[in-house]
């Protein structure tokens, strides 16, 4: 065999591996692409939901609703929706003409190479949030319950989100001379549509449904953000305030306590007029401090130092400490806070623990 015939055949023999490694190598490398958009896109679904429910473990839920500040359930889910409605946290503008992220005819956020995400899909769903206040901490107690109705925001909040995507790249077969089986779902033209159009009307044919994304957190949204001051005789100052949760417990009629000890103080002192032990035009008058019927709210920022606070008895001031901060006897108080030290779970300086 001549040196010219074996050169061609060792070409012809090349010709045919590379033919047929083109079988194997164009599809893998063509799949490689589509999955990893595809996995950007799963990941991109769970932060949207992950990152949502936990901002309802911070919000300020006793505050007045005050521009973007937490102004209710709903609000905080449509802040999240603004957020991730391109499908990601970096770009936020929250609100129209502040940016083109979230406007349906906008779609300069798709530049995948492969696949696209959207939530426009039939059978997707941007990310939505619910709250069962009565499943998490509920006594069953009437009493109870109209506490939890009046402060509680809180409680198990489910997030759930699930996007769809599309394929722009993958041809839905190769080689049919070889294969007669489908690689992927039916390829969408983006210069035909755009890319929010075609999710619109996609199918089964054409869409990949990912997998529903779902969360849980329990909150307790009865704890107040904003530092508590109150001393005797002070009333409420804001509404849902430490004193306005107190007094909702005190002197609410399901309170059999309070309806039996405001009856008798009327009478108490309606019999002490009569009996010219006090003055004719003294009377209860829901005085914070001087009427029973009233919560007198005890209480201070301690600042490292003791609980104590100035009451003015007659009018002479007195020094009391507002809690169990000293008993004379074994002070339980006292010594937790020393044991503490200034930061959190006894760590004397922050984050060394």
């Amino acid at each position: 065999m001549s040196a010219r015939t074996a050169s061609r055949l060792t070409r012809g023999s090349a010709a045919v591996e590379t033919a047929l490694c083109m079988l194997v190598i164009i599809p893998v490398f063509m799949y490689a692409i589509f999955l990893d958009d595809l996995l950007k896109h799963v990941l991109d679904a769970q932060e949207t939901v992950v990152s949502t429910v936990w901002d309802y473990a911070v919000a300020d839920y006793a505050a007045k609703p005050d521009g973007e500040a937490f102004a209710g359930f709903g609000q905080m889910q449509g802040l999240a929706r603004r957020m991730f409605c391109d499908h990601e946290s970096g770009l936020d503008s929250y609100g129209s003409g502040n940016g083109p992220e979230c406007d349906t005819d906008d779609v300069s956020h798709h530049q995948e190479v492969v696949a696209h995400a959207c939530w426009l899909h039939p059978g997707a769903k941007q990310v939505y949030c619910s709250v069962d206040q009565n499943a998490v901490g509920s006594y069953g107690v009437t009493l109870h319950r109209s506490y939890m109705q009046q402060f509680n925001k809180g409680g198990l909040i489910r997030c759930s989100a699930r996007s769809g995507v599309q394929n722009y790249l993958l041809p839905t077969t190769f080689l049919q001379e070889f294969s007669q089986v489908e690689l992927a779902k039916e390829t969408k033209d983006k210069d035909e549509k755009d890319v929010h159009g075609n999710a619109r009307g996609g199918s089964e044919k054409d869409t990949y449904l990912l997998s529903w994304e779902y969360i849980a957190l329990v909150t307790d949204t009865w704890a107040l953000t904003k530092g508590q001051s109150f001393s005797p005789g002070e009333g409420q100052k804001e509404e849902g305030d430490l004193y306005a949760r107190v007094q909702q417990i005190y002197s609410n009629r399901e309170n059999s306590g309070y309806t039996q000890m405001a009856s008798a103080s009327e009478e108490l002192v309606k019999q002490a007029i009569d009996r010219k032990l006090l003055a004719d035009d003294l009377a209860l008058d829901h005085t914070p401090g001087d009427d029973p019927r009233d919560v007198s709210l005890s209480i201070q920022p301690q600042n490292g130092g003791a609980p104590s606070q100035i009451v003015i008895q007659g009018l002479t001031p007195a020094t009391y400490f507002n809690n169990e901060w000293r008993d004379w006897e074994v002070n339980n108080n006292q010594a937790t806070a020393r044991e503490r030290g200034n930061y959190y779970m006894g760590c004397t300086q922050p984050g060394k623990c």
